[in-house]
């Protein structure tokens, strides 16, 4: 339990030679000190933090100073047993009476959520959002302490998630490694001690993923049942080509490019993940299915679209459409019959395997995803190299049609 003591520093006066009252808390061997509204010479404060009879208000000071302790011992009664698991600076947070989270888990994550959103990283929060949403499904309450993220916690919860939602090995990765994420922030914030953390040793499980990319007569098998497809179905295509020619592009970043961003025949974009700068050269057959789509705001109408019908929900508005998207690609998949995997990640691994198969080098390919454009050096030689990467680009679309 922490001890709270009225004191002075007696190197710290002011012009009147006068010291601030502290009030000192010491707690888990860690020591702070509180502000007070009174002043006191230093000669006038005895060690054991009583005002002593020499100042002439003694009894009327050590009145006040007994009604400060006496409100914030309050005030750590109000708090229980859950103050032994504090760190010192959410005491003194708690003490001035500023917000703090205090032992809820819960309320520390719903406040996580907060600052990604304000930091315009909603996917995050988005994540965030639907772990805590699990939380709350499977334990039957809205408030979840730290004290009680244990390893037995955490293999519960990842059974309920196994068992119950039936998510696979690294969906249910994603949710505890957000429950980690929020713990260890919540130490690095001082909310909570970081002395013991059962993160260390509760193992998340990861399974290794193998890109699932379809052969070039696959790639023509999708192009050839184009006008046997719906209309929706046909935006469907026309994004997953879209993407195909743009060297696989990140369906965020497409669906976030601006009229501004293709300028003399090329896209310019600083991609939204790593913040690396991309210049892909459009060819006729990207050229003409942006020019099916053309937006105002956005390049293409997908998002300006999404923003008129939804305004409230513009953070969440790329996501939709990446859903949508899928769905209808899944929709194609199951209605043709077709032996493949298809989704918006099939044709950047597609792409790059093409262009392997007919002779790209790995380092053209590796340029053209850019795997080697993080390292600033090699802006110098960007010319360079984007010749190359467009020659590699314009092979692999040349291929689709012999």
């Amino acid at each position: 339990m922490p001890s709270l003591k009225p004191c002075v520093k007696k190197d710290v006066v002011n012009s009147d030679h006068k010291a601030n009252i502290k009030i000192r808390i010491s707690h888990n061997r860690k020591v702070r000190y509180l502000k007070t509204t009174h002043y006191i010479e230093p000669r006038h404060m005895g060690p054991d933090g009583i005002v002593k009879p020499s100042y002439p208000g003694q009894a009327s000071l050590n009145r006040a100073l007994a009604a400060l302790l006496l409100q914030y011992n309050n005030i750590l009664a109000d708090a229980g047993p859950d103050v032994d698991d504090m760190n010192i600076n959410s005491l003194v947070k708690k003490l001035r009476g500023q917000t703090t989270h205090g032992s809820s888990f819960s309320s520390y994550m719903l406040h996580r959520i907060e600052q990604l959103k304000k930091e315009a990283r909603y996917s995050y929060a988005e994540s965030y959002q639907v772990t805590i949403d699990h939380l709350v499904t499977h334990t039957k309450r809205d408030d979840i302490g730290f004290k009680e993220i244990t390893v037995p916690f955490l293999s519960d919860f990842k059974g309920y998630l196994t068992g119950v939602r039936k998510l696979r090995v690294n969906s249910v990765r994603i949710y505890l490694n957000n429950l980690r994420s929020v713990y260890y922030h919540a130490i690095d914030n001082e909310i909570i001690k970081g002395d013991i953390t059962p993160f260390r040793k509760f193992k998340i499980e990861q399974e290794k993923t193998r890109p699932r990319p379809i052969s070039i007569d696959q790639i023509r098998q999708l192009r050839d049942i184009y006008p046997k497809v719906t209309r929706q179905q046909r935006m469907a295509l026309d994004v997953f080509f879209l993407i195909f020619y743009l060297i696989g592009i990140n369906m965020k970043d497409l669906l976030y490019l601006k009229p501004a961003d293709l300028v003399d025949g090329r896209i310019r974009y600083d991609r939204f993940k790593t913040g690396s700068k991309y210049s892909i050269k459009v060819f006729s057959a990207a050229e003409e299915i942006i020019n099916r789509y053309r937006g105002e705001k956005y390049l293409l109408k997908f998002m300006d679209r999404k923003e008129r019908i939804s305004p409230g929900r513009k953070e969440e508005a790329h996501h939709d459409i990446l859903s949508q998207v899928n769905k209808l690609l899944k929709t194609i998949k199951t209605k043709h019959e077709l032996p493949f995997h298809l989704s918006t990640y099939t044709p950047r691994y597609t792409w790059a395997t093409l262009a392997a198969e007919i002779g790209i080098s790995v380092d053209i390919i590796s340029y053209a995803l850019g795997h080697n454009m993080r390292n600033e050096t090699t802006m110098i030689y960007i010319d360079f190299n984007l010749a190359k990467v467009d020659k590699a680009n314009e092979k692999v679309i040349a291929s689709l049609k012999k």
